[in-house]
């Protein structure tokens, strides 16, 4: 049954659009990790964590990232939780290091790495989907979450400002939201799933 837990669990890991690893406070042993923390300790990553595995074990990229690597452990071995940043860079990525027992040496932790954008592409078209939105309103709605104002917007699709500004009222009549601070809130509180595996 263990294995089949363990088979289980990675296939659930996988459908999480947050990067989770599990290690050993200790040896920084990689026990398990989705492909979004894998991709994120990847140093070919734009999102680099600043942190990578060699020989399955847990490193950073610079002295600076190792430091700030050892004080989350040194943390997690007295069961306190820590955000480490190893990557000081554009497209950093912060990493919630999680004790997940009892404060041990050999205990393990969880790795938790911040999402590289505010919701993935698959999700997005599924609550656009659920509200009943048309393709050119889904495609602006991705505009804006991805931090673009409406004139930004209307010079990427080749439309007018005005288009873009009809397009949102309609945005937030379908999705009952009263302003887009507020269609931007609940597209962030969405649920992190990552795109759909073959």
């Amino acid at each position: 049954f263990l294995s089949d837990a363990t088979t289980m669990l990675r296939c659930i890991i996988e459908h999480v659009d947050y990067g989770l690893a599990l290690i050993s406070i200790g040896s920084r042993r990689l026990h398990l990790a989705n492909s979004a923390a894998l991709l994120a300790m990847s140093a070919d990553s734009n999102h680099s964590s600043g942190l990578s595995v060699v020989a399955g074990e847990l490193c950073a990229l610079t002295p600076v990232g190792e430091r700030a690597l050892e004080r989350s452990l040194t943390l997690a071995r007295t069961g306190v939780r820590d955000l480490l940043t190893a990557n000081k860079g554009p497209g950093r990525t912060t990493v919630a290091v999680v004790p997940l027992a009892v404060p041990e040496d050999a205990g393990p932790a969880l790795l938790l790495f911040s999402p590289p954008r505010l919701c993935d592409a698959t999700t997005l078209a599924l609550f656009a989907r659920s509200c009943d939105l048309t393709a050119a309103e889904s495609n602006v709605l991705a505009a804006v979450c991805e931090g673009k104002r409406p004139h930004e917007v209307a010079r990427q699709h080749g439309v007018q400002v005005s288009t873009v500004r009809s397009q949102l009222l309609s945005i937030r009549q379908k999705t009952r939201s009263g302003s887009i601070r507020e269609l931007v809130q609940t597209v962030s509180l969405l649920p992190p799933m990552a795109r759909h595996l073959a």
